[in-house]
């Protein structure tokens, strides 16, 4: 999977406008420039880029690098002064980063066994 599949996949799945009707590649560089109106948006994309190493949206990403990235997302909503809706965005943001690569392993088993 590349970051770009990842992040259109987050997008389709968070529940709420994560790319703010931009393509993939467009709100990584608005993220890295501070131009994102979300911060949390903005930590997730580049957390994620960074995490995984990538040099361009269509390098790959894998589940330990990502998860790596955003450990420190993760570490500060739950804290017990976090904000519950930050708290809420980013455990949805787990549980749909975990999905997005148990989908990606299954589309793969799928190919082999086919």
């Amino acid at each position: 999977m590349t970051y770009q599949e990842l992040v259109e996949f987050l997008n389709q799945h968070l529940g709420y406008p994560f790319l703010q009707d931009m393509a993939p590649d467009a709100a990584l560089s608005a993220a890295q420039q501070g131009d994102l109106s979300d911060a949390l948006t903005t930590e997730v994309l580049t957390a994620l880029y960074q995490g995984n190493q990538c040099n361009a949206a269509n390098d790959p990403v894998d589940r330990a690098h990502s998860f790596d990235g955003l450990a420190r997302l993760r570490l500060r909503s739950q804290a017990d002064d976090a904000d519950p809706t930050i708290f809420r965005k980013v455990l949805k943001l787990s549980q749909e980063l975990d999905n997005a690569f148990d989908q990606e392993l299954i589309r793969q088993r799928n190919t082999t066994f086919s």
